[in-house]
């Protein structure tokens, strides 16, 4: 088995509290930097992950993970606007609403998770640095 296959065996059980989608497999490795994949099968397998972070530190910003996570975020968000989102919402045939909810609510902890791993970085790397904005820029 190759670590792509590893790894999205073992992202696949982890996620399954939501309606799974076709494909899901392989979206979830597809854009990673092979770095990424060669990381999460060391960890798993509990060998040394110090390669694959040497590998994952010189990955140029705009093809990280996170910058994809970001630039996602951005085209999600940009036009967002719940009254039109609800017109959509009775209309709605190959998703019905309590699957929709089910994918929000488990997005919304993704997110979440994200959010407490970076404000935990944030408050160890820069302590005297925090401070709280309603809409902080990103740059």
């Amino acid at each position: 088995m190759s670590s792509k296959d590893k790894v999205a065996s073992v992202r696949v059980k982890d996620v399954n509290v939501f309606e799974l989608t076709h494909g899901l497999a392989d979206a979830l490795t597809a854009s990673l930097d092979p770095s990424y994949l060669e990381y999460i099968a060391a960890d798993c397998s509990g060998t040394s992950t110090e390669e694959a972070e040497r590998r994952i530190a010189a990955i140029p910003e705009d093809r990280r993970y996170l910058t994809r996570v970001l630039d996602s975020l951005d085209s999600a968000f940009a036009d967002f606007d719940t009254e039109t989102a609800m017109l959509d919402l009775p209309h709605m045939q190959n998703r019905k609403p309590e699957a929709i909810k089910r994918y929000l609510e488990f997005r919304l902890r993704q997110f979440k998770m994200l959010l407490d791993a970076v404000e935990d970085y944030v408050e160890e790397k820069y302590p005297a640095n925090r401070r709280t904005f309603l809409a902080p820029a990103i740059s």
